[in-house]
């Protein structure tokens, strides 16, 4: 396929979708007023416009990869004190959103619990790992509290815990996938996505089963593959410009982190989630 066709089938595609782009809907776990400072069809053209040069820049700027090798370098070491401040403000939170959610009051603008998981944590979150790399990493409350229980558990047993289960390579990412897809439909989907007691049921759900598999197959093996909300903000933070290895935050090219994703079963369904959720919320209404 010629770059010629690539780029005319881009611009296309973009102008296309244009076409059939619906009324701002409200699929979201928070319904509010969505008024635009611009006009919605100045608005329109505009995002229109964006994918088509997106399209054009990517294909006679950048037709071959240049960021296999791209070099890294060391800013500051960033050890296990980074993880335990981290964890303590992944805790918290955690704690404050279930709190809020089964003792607050039920009236789901006036708590904290939807607007911490459907603003801070859903939009916030991946906002953050672009910019700053894979923050969730740190600040994952059930990531902190398997660690932490592991590293108790350790002290008291003189280090002679079992061995976790090794993780199955035809399981891949597949329960990332069915995570994000199920979240994916309480928000937009499920009627009762608002209510805060149910929110923080879902949270408390959702850390039990994310435990459970830490302890079966051990807390990275499934934080890099099972974890949904793991695997999905570290897609993000790929194309940040910082990455943490061996205790170093270090400085890279952005977007150089893509090409080193292992492509294990389950990816391509991952992806093919992230991107279908977002586009059935832009059609839902259409």
């Amino acid at each position: 396929m010629s770059r010629r066709t690539i780029v005319l089938g881009g611009a296309a595609a973009a102008v296309a979708g244009l076409g059939l782009a619906p009324d701002p809907a409200a699929a979201h776990g928070l319904v509010g007023r969505a008024d635009l400072p611009i006009p919605a069809w100045l608005f329109g053209w505009a995002a229109a416009a964006v994918l088509v040069v997106s399209f054009v820049a990517l294909a006679v700027l950048w037709p071959r990869p240049r960021l296999g090798h791209a070099p890294r370098r060391r800013l500051f070491r960033l050890g296990a004190w980074a993880d335990v401040i981290g964890g303590i403000v992944g805790l918290g939170t955690f704690g404050l959103l279930v709190w809020a959610g089964l003792s607050g009051t039920q009236v789901p603008t006036a708590n904290l619990a939807p607007t911490i998981v459907y603003v801070h944590f859903w939009v916030g979150i991946p906002f953050a790992s672009l910019l700053f790399g894979d923050v969730f990493r740190l600040l994952s409350p059930w990531r902190a509290l398997a660690r932490g229980v592991a590293w108790g558990a350790g002290r008291l047993a003189g280090g002679r815990l079992p061995a976790a289960l090794p993780y199955p390579p035809r399981l891949g990412r597949w329960p990332a996938a069915a995570s994000i897809l199920a979240f994916a439909w309480v928000e937009l989907v499920f009627t009762g996505k608002a209510d805060p007691s149910t929110v923080a049921v879902l949270a408390l759900v959702y850390a039990a089963v994310q435990l459970v598999g830490m302890s079966l197959y051990g807390i990275e093996p499934w934080s890099a593959h099972g974890d949904g909300f793991g695997v999905y903000f570290g897609l993000f933070a790929r194309v940040s410009a910082f990455e943490r290895r061996n205790g170093w935050l270090l400085a890279r090219p952005p977007l150089s982190g893509l090409p080193s994703l292992d492509i294990v079963p389950g990816t391509l369904a991952t992806l093919i989630v992230m991107i279908g959720s977002t586009t059935f919320d832009g059609l839902s209404q259409g």
